[in-house]
């Protein structure tokens, strides 16, 4: 099972979330909280239907090239 932090960006359902809370024992539910343009956004996940953002685990030369 992939693992998961409070704080951490992901995706659920093709939208960007961060997980609000992480459960320590079963049933593994994470509350995720997004900002939308009509409010706050809450939903609720288990982990095998979450994403981690690509960008964030992939190594990535970002550095200039001179």
């Amino acid at each position: 099972m992939t693992s998961f932090s409070v704080g951490e960006e992901v995706l659920y359902q093709g939208q960007r979330y961060v997980i609000s809370t992480a459960p320590a024992r079963p049933p593994y539910r994470f509350r995720l909280l997004a900002t939308t343009a009509e409010g706050a956004r809450v939903a609720w996940a288990r982990p095998e239907d979450l994403h981690k953002i690509e960008r964030y685990t992939r190594p990535n030369d970002d550095t200039g090239r001179l």
